[in-house]
């Protein structure tokens, strides 16, 4: 069977019989449904959303993806200033509330809020896509935050735990102390890590500084921000490995896309997330190989969805096929970050855990 192993997961997540070839037209089918699904459950249960979507007629209006038009984009100032009424269930539901404190923004922080069901379906994506580049015979360093319950870190670890393979939760590298980098090498040889989580500029550093590590390191996933061709070139050359990456943010649930065996590009999480690429100016959406904004919709969030979100982020959908063979989408490389208007830097993120 073609594909990632990401097919086979979306495959039983839309429901199809345990063997069922993933097709394009499943996954759309699935998606419409639960495009509306998540409309009927926002208008009901959030004061935000009842009062953006008043007007429409979900079963009359909405019958197709272009019928999407029809929808009015959610935006960073939206979720700012109105975050705790876009929210669909009782706040003793919520088991996790990530605060992001942009460097440069002014007025409210963006909060954004999780059940434990939301947190859960990013430890299954991560369980299931990290299959890509590790098994049970790795020993994964994540340079993540990872110290509290619940952090994008913690729930990789768990992920990956259920797949079998070990991890070293450490955290973020410091950008401004070089001289930490040295305990972390030492890790590294001492345990002999065979895979690396880590943000792009931070990871090159450490493949510069130490090429010998190329003797333990198979693999590497670079996140957290945009990787520049430069950052990427390195580690690949000091650590001989595969890099991959992946595509994310807070509002996306922590996970969104993530890069096959032929990594160029990324494939969505389409059981979960709906994905558009609009020109920024008008709002309209773009065919397949344009250049424009990322917009995205959740499918299956509980506490906060997202409703054409305004990511910020420059990218296109890929127009040729991948040589994976998935019937999943693939978005290409996000944009330079001089191109990115509201996209947080991760490691900057205060978070709270409810009581």
């Amino acid at each position: 069977m073609p594909g990632t192993v990401l097919d086979a997961w979306t495959a039983r997540k839309i429901g199809l019989p345990a063997g069922a070839f993933l097709r394009r037209e499943d996954i759309e089918r699935y998606q419409l449904a639960m495009l509306r699904r998540t409309l009927q459950t926002a208008k009901e249960n959030s004061p935000f959303y009842a009062k953006r979507l008043l007007g429409l007629d979900i079963e009359r209006d909405i019958n197709c993806f272009e019928d999407l038009q029809r929808i009015p984009f959610t935006t960073e100032a939206d979720l700012r200033n109105s975050g705790l009424s876009m929210l669909c269930v009782p706040q003793r539901d919520i088991s996790r509330i990530v605060t992001l404190h942009t460097s440069g923004s002014a007025g409210n922080p963006k909060r954004i809020y999780f059940t434990e069901e939301d947190q859960e379906l990013t430890i299954d994506f991560f369980h299931h896509g990290m299959r890509i580049m590790v098994d049970e015979s790795d020993l994964l360093l994540i340079l993540l935050p990872c110290e509290r319950p619940g952090s994008v870190g913690d729930l990789l670890r768990r992920g990956l735990a259920r797949g079998g393979t070990a991890s070293v939760p450490y955290g973020p590298v410091s950008r401004e102390d070089a001289s930490a980098d040295a305990a972390v090498l030492s890790l590294i040889r001492a345990r002999g890590v065979s895979a690396v989580v880590g943000g792009p500029v931070e990871t090159a550093r450490l493949a510069r500084s130490a090429p010998d590590c190329a003797a333990h390191i198979k693999s590497v996933l670079l996140s957290t921000e945009y990787v520049s061709d430069e950052n990427r070139k390195t580690i690949e050359t000091c650590w001989e490995c595969k890099v991959f990456e992946h595509y994310g943010t807070t509002e996306s649930g922590l996970g969104g896309a993530m890069a096959c065996h032929v990594r160029e590009g990324y494939h969505p999480r389409e059981a979960d997330l709906l994905f558009e690429i609009i020109e920024p100016e008008s709002g309209r959406a773009l065919p397949c190989g344009a250049w424009g904004e990322v917009v995205f919709t959740t499918l299956t969030r509980r506490a906060m969805p997202f409703i054409r979100y305004r990511i910020g982020d420059r990218g296109r959908w890929r127009p040729d096929p991948c040589g994976c063979g998935s019937a999943l989408k693939r978005l290409d490389r996000i944009g330079k970050r001089a191109a990115i208007k509201n996209r947080p830097a991760a490691p900057r993120a205060e978070t709270e855990t409810k009581p």
